[in-house]
């Protein structure tokens, strides 16, 4: 009777690997988005909204151009992202006379998803530096249970370790999805709520640092 071998066991993976790797999720994660973007858009131009047509998401664009470049006025960059939107905007106008009611929605979705885009990455200083401060906050707090004779389960962090992967990149799918308007609240609440889970991996950590 053979011996059952144990399964080979993968290398760990070093830091170029972990970047590809997240790079690689980080494109997978906006194309699927853009493609649920487009599926809900379409299904929306017949079955949700088929007397507003395409005007649905075209409005959704000016509305979210227009908090964008309201918020772009101190941005060392606003001139560059504007004259991109304008530009882009322009475009759809174009096409818009050329094209169906479905290519018109759909060249619309492209400009509010690319607006979207570009919210997420004004947003990443913001969301680097609730994510020290989310670490710092929970080294802290671990170290005072731990000194303080707390409660230590490893189980909570892992628990929470998976949680909140699947919590971020759910988050920002459906922000990226949504077909309808969403104000940017709802974007810094998602940092907010990617800070807390931050510090409560890091507050449940058992190992030393």
């Amino acid at each position: 009777m053979s011996e059952q071998r144990p399964p080979p066991s993968h290398p760990p993976q070093g830091p170029i690997g972990w970047l590809l790797s997240l790079t690689g999720r980080l494109i997978g994660l906006v194309i699927g988005a853009l493609m649920l973007r487009v599926v809900l858009e379409i299904g929306g131009l017949y079955f949700w909204w088929p007397q507003e047509g395409s005007r649905h998401v075209f409005q959704v664009m000016k509305r979210e151009q227009a908090e964008l470049v309201s918020a772009l006025q101190p941005h060392p960059l606003r001139d560059e992202i504007v004259m991109l939107l304008e530009k882009g905007t322009t475009r759809v106008l174009m096409v818009n006379r050329l094209l169906q009611k479905p290519f018109t929605a759909l060249v619309y979705t492209l400009v509010s998803f690319m607006q979207r885009l570009i919210w997420l990455i004004i947003m990443l200083p913001l969301f680097c530096l609730c994510t020290i401060a989310a670490i710092v906050e929970g080294l802290v707090l671990r170290d005072l249970r731990r000194f303080g004779g707390g409660y230590e389960s490893s189980s909570m962090f892992y628990w929470i370790l998976r949680l909140s992967f699947p919590f971020k990149h759910t988050g920002v799918l459906c922000y990226l999805a949504l077909p309808t308007s969403l104000s940017q609240f709802w974007l810094l609440l998602l940092i907010i709520s990617a800070g807390i889970m931050y510090m409560a991996t890091i507050f449940n950590l058992k190992k030393y640092i």
